[in-house]
Parts: structure tokens; sequence; C-alpha cells
């Protein structure tokens, strides 16, 4: 199986429960698909860059996981239907235990961007 990661952005009128719950929800939908989650992460509210779907803030999400590319079909089919999705976008990684051991720093300072960590 082949390792991916999804970074989901979600509608910022959400309450951190309703984050959590989703980034589970997804996390239980890559397990039924024949996938195994490595790392989920619910990274906090975020200012944006740039206006998303006319959202300047956005509950942010980060799943590492291991599947098939079904796996990957169904969770993108799930995430383009669901209304508190704003964003979403999922690459697939090389090694997986280097990719977890690289995102605790951005978990620790809540004031990094994802921009930043990959310059820093």
């Amino acid at each position: 199986m082949k390792g991916y990661e999804t970074i989901c952005i979600l509608n910022p009128d959400l309450t951190e429960e309703e984050a959590q719950e989703n980034l589970e929800r997804y996390s239980a939908l890559i397990t039924e698909n024949g996938g195994e989650v490595v790392r989920a992460d619910r990274w906090g509210l975020r200012k944006l860059a740039y206006k998303v779907q006319g959202h300047s803030k956005g509950h942010m999400i980060y799943v590492l996981y291991s599947g098939k590319p079904a796996t990957v079909d169904e969770l993108e089919r799930n995430l383009r239907i669901s209304d508190q999705n704003i964003r979403f976008m999922t690459v697939k990684v090389a090694d997986l235990e280097e990719t977890a051991k690289a995102k605790p720093q951005l978990l620790e300072d809540p004031t990094l961007s994802i921009q930043e960590s990959r310059d820093g």
C-alpha cells in the first residue's frame, strides 16, 4: 500500500468539537476502506494566506495514512460532497515514517504557517 497525506480546511464557523468529529469521521472512513491511519491531527483554527470560498480562516485537519488508490478516491469523494469542507489536498508521500517525523514541528508552534515550516 502507498502512503498519502490529506490536509483539509473546514468551515471556520464549526466548533472545535465539530472539527474533531470530522477528523474522526475521515479517519474511520480510511480504515473502513482498507487503509491504515498513521497520524491524524487537528491543527486548529488558522488564518489563511488568501480567502477560500469567502473565508479568511479555517479549521485545519491533517491525516497521514497508507492505503490503496480506491481508499483515496472514497475519502476525496466524501470531502467533495461535504458542506463543511472548503478545500482539501491529497499528496502521495514516499516514506510514511519520515513524513510522520517532520509534522510535529507544525503542531508544537501554532503561529507557524504551513509555508513557513517548509522554508524554516
